[in-house]
């Protein structure tokens, strides 16, 4: 169950030229990116920054658009990639790389969403998680 957070917990709010961060009052700090939010995206650096703290999360007035704060340190906006290595951490990604014949670099960025495989790649790579399923099975 995700943690809820009120304004009440928050230390402060500021906006950075990426992103709008909330520190709390136990030290923890939370950044979401403006590009990751269609709204925050397409809007001003003036928009961005008309912003305030608002009973369970951060409001910008002048876009009529909130970002809940809870949503600031859960474990989301993962690709299905980097959700499958968060979610099984015994996972190697280096090795899973080697296993499908890319540069680790490669596919580090594919993991942390930095970059997207191609539809030819992403079945590949669902391939090769179902293919170690298998192999699992059959220990």
């Amino acid at each position: 169950m995700a943690e809820v957070i009120l304004e009440k917990d928050v230390k402060r709010l500021w906006v950075e030229k990426d992103s709008v961060c909330i520190e709390l009052k136990d030290g923890r700090v939370g950044r979401e990116f403006f590009r990751d939010y269609e709204p925050l995206r397409n809007a001003t650096k003036s928009q961005l920054k008309n912003c305030r703290l608002d009973l369970d999360g951060v409001w910008f007035d002048d876009l009529n658009e909130g970002l809940e704060l809870s949503g600031f340190f859960a474990p989301k906006k993962m690709n299905p990639i980097g959700r499958i290595f968060w979610m099984f951490p015994e996972l190697n990604a280096a090795a899973f790389a080697r296993r499908l014949g890319i540069s680790q670099p490669l596919f580090a960025a594919y993991v942390n969403g930095s970059k997207k495989p191609s539809a030819a790649r992403s079945k590949q790579i669902g391939e090769e998680f179902h293919r170690i399923g298998r192999e699992l099975m059959e220990v």
